[in-house]
């Protein structure tokens, strides 16, 4: 049985992140600087989680070093194991670097696409063509694709994704698809719940409070996304914390490039807890809730 009594043994956690700065510096310029998070902060009897993927962050550049590191503390950690997505450069790394970081515990790559506010917003093109120049290199692999991105650039994808994407490359949507409470009217999420029943896409519960921040509705504000999602591909969920909880865009708001360097960041307290609880009544089905906590993301990320 799991630390956690709601969730089944062998869980696992798709979406956290880990900080060294000291050791690896991060990127500049950047739109923001956390402290450090260690692998081995992470909150394993909350969530009864053994079984981590590490999120390679856009502050920590594209060397996927830092990565790397983290996922080599698995030989001190018995009883985890610790898988990864990477930042790649298609254009620097060969194919033998490659099965380098699958045989590290890499298993696939990470897009963050997501502007906050600060910067280009990208749109479903030129994530399309990041994703297709990385599915030349990744398809034999069998490895996967997260993606970071809003709603309407997943509904942009579509074409692509149904008709040049390698099928050996599996597309992973982060945060409900970067989907805001309301928009689940939109054409656009309909055409991303197509995505998920067609089996084209996996998708991330993940990152709530992001979503549904400065809603008075809280959590019930996704509500409604999170059971749509489910529905639709009720084999296609997979869970993620986020954890530690880097600080929300709209706090960044005004920054100076400056102020984004030095201001040194904690972290945001989430009620994880209460989110697990809220996934249990979203997800009364006992198969899918073993689907969700085990069986699929065992296939995504084994």
């Amino acid at each position: 049985m799991s630390s956690n009594p709601l969730v089944p043994e062998g869980a696992w956690e798709t979406h956290i992140h880990a900080f060294d700065p000291e050791k690896f510096p991060y990127a500049t310029p950047r739109s923001y600087t956390p402290k450090a998070a260690a692998i081995q902060d992470y909150p394993f009897s909350l969530t009864g989680c053994k079984n981590i993927v590490i999120v390679h962050a856009s502050i920590q550049g594209t060397s996927p070093a830092p990565l790397v590191d983290t996922l080599r503390k698995q030989e001190h950690m018995p009883g985890v194991t610790l898988r990864g997505l990477a930042t790649i450069d298609v254009n620097k790394i060969s194919d033998a670097e490659l099965d380098q970081l699958h045989a590290a515990g890499v298993r696939g790559a990470r897009l963050h696409e997501m502007a906050w506010g600060h910067g280009h917003q990208s749109g479903g093109d030129a994530i399309g063509k990041k994703v297709l120049d990385l599915a030349t290199k990744l398809a034999r692999l069998e490895w996967a694709i997260g993606i970071f991105c809003d709603i309407r650039a997943w509904a942009s994808m579509a074409e692509m994704i149904r008709n040049k994407l390698d099928p050996r490359i599996k597309l992973v949507a982060d945060h409900l698809g970067g989907t805001f409470p309301g928009e689940e009217s939109l054409p656009e999420f309909q055409t991303f719940l197509e995505l998920i029943k067609e089996k084209r896409v996996y998708v991330k519960l993940s990152g709530f409070e992001r979503l549904y921040h400065g809603h008075a509705g809280g959590i019930n504000t996704i509500t409604p996304i999170a059971q749509a999602i489910i529905k639709a591909g009720p084999d296609r969920i997979v869970f993620g914390t986020d954890w530690p909880h880097t600080q929300l865009g709209v706090s960044r708001k005004g920054k100076t490039e400056a102020q984004r360097l030095n201001d040194i960041e904690g972290f945001r307290e989430v009620d994880d807890k209460g989110h697990i609880q809220m996934l249990r009544k979203w997800i009364p089905d006992e198969k899918t809730w073993l689907d969700f906590w085990v069986n699929t993301p065992q296939k995504l990320f084994k």
